[in-house]
C-alpha cells in the first residue's frame, strides 16, 4: 500500500540477525525503501546466532543468494542465553 502511494518505507528492525535477514528479503523485493534500521551495537554474541554472520559493506547490508533467508539459527548459542524471566510474556 505504501508503494501505490509513493511512500518510502523504513522496516524498524531491532530484534535480531535473522529478522534483519527476513527484512533485507523484503526490502530487495521492494522499491520504495529508505532505509533498513539494524542495532550494530548490541550483546557481543548476538552474532553469533546465525550460521552465516551479516555481510555489511560501505554500510550497506549485502542479500546473500544462499538458499532461504541466507542463515540458520545455532540452538546452541540461543541455549546459551535464555531469556530472562523478569523480561518473558
Amino acid at each position: 500500500m505504501a508503494e501505490l502511494y509513493d511512500t518510502m518505507i523504513s522496516p524498524h528492525n531491532w530484534m535480531s540477525p535473522l529478522g534483519t535477514l527476513i527484512n533485507a528479503q523484503l526490502c530487495a523485493a521492494v522499491s520504495n525503501v529508505e532505509i533498513l534500521e539494524i542495532d550494530i551495537d548490541d550483546v557481543p554474541w548476538k552474532g553469533d546466532l546465525l550460521t552465516h554472520p551479516l555481510e555489511i559493506e560501505d554500510g550497506q547490508l549485502i542479500v546473500v543468494d544462499r538458499p532461504g533467508w541466507g542463515a540458520d539459527i545455532v540452538e546452541e548459542v540461543v541455549r546459551a542465553h535464555p531469556l530472562a524471566a523478569d523480561r518473558l510474556p
